[in-house]
């Protein structure tokens, strides 16, 4: 199950959408250099991890089958980034009750 959420970044106080985790149907990985994220659906998972070497976890066959992004690697543990400062410091915004929206998904 995955969540999504506005983020507030500690750095330069810019807002914006953070997405965490994937769903029933599709893995999310973010780069490891500039947060962009990417999904994989399930199905293309499916037809691809078969002829990867067995030793390897599921995660490093996924994040192979994502390839690389512009100087950086697709990985289950990075974060998403500020799209402004790129910093991966940031917290739950709240909104102007003082709540944090948050939704999830599968």
């Amino acid at each position: 199950m995955g969540r999504q959420f506005k983020a507030r970044c500690n750095q330069c106080q810019t807002e914006f959408d953070v997405r965490e985790g994937g769903g029933l149907y599709f893995e999310l990985l973010h780069c490891d250099s500039c947060g962009k994220e990417k999904a994989i659906r399930q199905e293309e998972i499916q037809e691809k991890i078969n002829n990867q070497n067995p030793a390897l976890s599921y995660q490093e066959k996924v994040e192979a089958i994502a390839g690389p992004c512009d100087g950086g690697h697709y990985r289950f543990a990075a974060k998403t980034r500020c799209p402004n400062c790129h910093s991966d410091d940031y917290s739950p915004a709240v909104d102007a009750n003082g709540q944090v929206r948050m939704a999830f998904y599968d």
